[in-house]
């Protein structure tokens, strides 16, 4: 499961954005190499790179990633609201350096019709 989307809940947009276990488990585990803190850069769809700082439980089974620095700047940034979604996509840029891709989906009223955009 090289990518993954999340529909944003109050909490991801106002505090943190909570990373799906299994998706980290299978894509970031082994670089952290037994620390509990990284930061990634990731490239949006504009080709900014931002750096994001992920983190996980120290203690526990359970790791409960998150991205927490870097994350309130994004989301002001894109006036991210909960309800948006965001992808997370595997994507190796040798031109920036970046492995990984945010995009940002909003759905947006056109004569009546609701559709996804990506910004």
């Amino acid at each position: 499961m090289a990518n993954f989307r999340k529909t944003l809940s109050e909490t991801d947009v106002e505090v943190r954005f909570s990373v799906p276990s299994k998706w980290f488990e299978e894509n970031l585990f082994s670089r952290f190499e037994g620390k509990n803190k990284l930061d990634l850069p990731v490239k949006d769809l504009s080709g900014e790179v931002q750096s994001f700082g992920f983190s996980v439980r120290t203690k526990g089974n359970h790791f409960k990633p998150v991205i927490s620095r870097g994350w309130r700047q994004f989301v002001r940034a894109k006036g991210l609201k909960p309800g948006n979604k965001i992808i997370f996509v595997m994507e190796n840029d040798p031109e920036t350096g970046t492995g990984y891709k945010v995009e940002v989906i909003k759905e947006i009223r056109l004569f009546g019709t609701d559709i996804e955009g990506r910004v």
